[in-house]
């Protein structure tokens, strides 16, 4: 009599059951899993892509391109510096009452921006260098300023990418005579930069001299106000 074939036991089949659904699964789902995640890359590399341009394009300032520095910015977009706090519009036409002066001359060196995206919002943070060329008594300085770009960026309604609000974190600055200078050595005591905050007080003593009011608040690094800014901003990005 010929011997009967024994079915497996019960926990061995539903092991091959279970193994074959999840192949067939794979099997069906990986191409377009893998084409959803290409497709979202590039995505994301192209947002992170013109919101770094758009941060280095702030340069169009030093080169007074008044129309192309308005647009980056949001049509109720917001910016607040050492000297200015308030609408892009009201800083670009203070920019350019500014440059107006020969005796005003500032460079900004702009860095790679670190990206955060959330969806239709992003926060963008990038070091930034402030140069301007001074004058302390008879001696010509150079005021190197560092500082972070701190923006906050929104999708608007034709699809690119602009600054909602720019607040610039001030770290330290410097001062140095253009030429080699016995006076400045002896003047630098008594020029009054101990009465500012270490971050920014080289560059709002030149600022004051040229008759600009600081615009208060101005927001150091690791101050209580940096924090405040940071919380409020993830709020709003949600994320």
């Amino acid at each position: 009599m010929p011997s009967q074939i024994r079915p497996a036991p019960r926990h061995i089949a539903a092991k091959q059951r279970l193994c074959g659904f999840l192949a067939m699964t794979l099997t069906l789902a990986s191409p377009l899993t893998a084409a959803d995640t290409t497709a979202q890359t590039d995505s994301s590399l192209q947002d992170r892509q013109a919101i770094a341009a758009n941060v280095s394009h702030f340069a169009l300032r030093d080169q007074g391109d008044w129309a192309g520095l308005r647009n980056l910015f949001s049509a109720d977009g917001q910016i607040a510096v050492s000297w200015y706090r308030g609408s892009i519009d009201g800083f670009i036409a203070a920019s350019q009452k500014m440059a107006e002066d020969p005796g005003t001359q500032s460079k900004h060196w702009i860095g790679t921006p670190r990206i955060r995206l959330c969806g239709e919002r992003a926060i963008s943070e990038t070091d930034v260098m402030i140069m301007a060329r001074s004058q302390v008594a008879s001696v010509e300085v150079d005021v190197t300023s560092y500082a972070r770009f701190f923006d906050q960026f929104q999708r608007d309604s034709d699809g690119q990418w602009r600054v909602l609000q720019r607040t610039a974190i001030y770290e330290k600055d410097r001062i140095d005579p253009v030429s080699p200078s016995l006076l400045f050595s002896l003047i630098y005591p008594f020029a009054g930069f101990d009465d500012y905050p270490p971050a920014y007080r080289h560059l709002a003593a030149g600022l004051e001299r040229k008759g600009f009011t600081l615009a208060e608040p101005i927001i150091v690094t690791h101050s209580p106000a940096e924090t405040e800014l940071r919380t409020a901003a993830a709020q709003w990005a949600g994320c």
